[in-house]
C-alpha cells in the first residue's frame, strides 16, 4: 500500500501532469468551498460532515476524469478518450451520484427529526445526529468501494462489460479483504478530511486517483484477464 501511495504522489507532481491534474481538482475544490460556506452561513453546521461523506459517494464518478488524464498526459487527449467512455460507465457514474442524492435526502430527513430549526440544541444531541450518520454513510459508503474501486478503471479500458466490471471488482475486494479495508481507509479519511478543507482537494483528488489506478494495474496487469469473469469485451 504504502508503494501505491508514494508512487501517485509522484506521479501528481510529473511534470506533463500536475498542471492539468491541478487544474481538474480545482473545480470540485470551488464547489466544495460554496458548499461549506453555504451550510455554514445557513445555520447548518452539523450537515456538513453528512456532506463531505457523501463524497465518497460521488467521487468515482468523477475518477475517469483523472485516469483518462494519466494515460494519455493531456487534457486534451483525456477529452477524446471521454468523449468514447463506454455507455457501462456512463450508468456506473449515474448509480454513484443517485446513491449521493439519496444520502443527503436521508441525512436531511434524520436532521429535520433530530435536529430541526430548534435552537438551544445539545450537544449530546449533535453527536447521536453524527453518529447515525456516519454509520448509514459508512454502510453506502462501503457498497460504492466495492462496486466501483477497479470496475471503473475496468471499464474506462474496456476490459469488461458493465456486470462483469462489477463482479471482477467485488471479487478483487473479497479475495483481500484486509488490504482493501485499508484502502477504503485511506480513501475515506483522506477524502472526508479533504472535503472538510476544499483546498486540500487540489492535491487529494488527483493522488489518490493515480494511486488507485497503479493499484488497480497491479490487481488486474493489462497482459491478463480478468479472474473466474469472462474477457469478452463490451461498451
Amino acid at each position: 500500500m504504502k508503494w501505491v501511495l508514494a508512487a501517485g504522489w509522484r506521479e501528481l507532481w510529473r511534470g506533463s501532469l500536475s498542471a492539468p491534474a491541478l487544474a481538474l481538482a480545482a473545480v470540485p475544490a470551488v464547489l466544495g468551498t460554496l458548499i461549506l460556506a453555504g451550510l455554514l452561513k445557513a445555520g447548518l453546521a452539523p450537515m456538513v460532515l453528512p456532506m463531505a461523506g457523501g463524497f465518497l459517494l460521488v467521487g468515482p464518478a468523477a475518477w475517469p476524469l483523472f485516469l483518462a488524464l494519466r494515460r494519455c498526459g493531456s487534457l486534451h487527449g483525456a477529452t477524446w478518450v471521454l468523449r468514447g467512455m463506454p455507455r457501462g460507465l456512463w450508468a456506473l457514474a449515474g448509480v454513484c451520484l443517485l446513491l449521493f442524492l439519496i444520502w443527503m435526502s436521508d441525512a436531511a430527513t434524520v436532521y429535520s427529526f433530530m435536529i430541526g430549526g430548534e435552537t438551544g440544541i445539545g450537544g449530546a444531541r449533535v453527536a447521536w445526529f453524527l453518529l447515525l450518520t456516519s454509520v448509514m454513510g459508512v454502510v453506502l459508503a462501503l457498497i460504492v468501494f466495492c462496486i466501483a474501486v477497479f470496475s471503473v478503471p475496468l471499464l474506462l479500458d474496456r476490459r469488461a462489460g458493465l456486470v462483469q466490471a462489477v463482479m471482477a471488482s467485488v471479487k478483487a475486494v473479497f479475495a483481500s479483504p484486509g488490504t482493501m479495508l485499508l484502502w477504503a481507509g485511506v480513501l475515506g479519511v483522506t477524502g472526508i478530511v479533504s472535503a472538510l478543507c476544499p483546498l486540500l482537494l487540489l492535491p487529494a483528488l488527483p493522488w489518490l486517483a493515480f494511486a488507485g489506478d497503479l493499484l488497480y494495474l497491479e490487481i488486474f496487469p493489462p497482459d491478463h484477464g480478468l479472474p473466474d469473469v469472462p474477457t469478452t469485451h463490451q461498451d
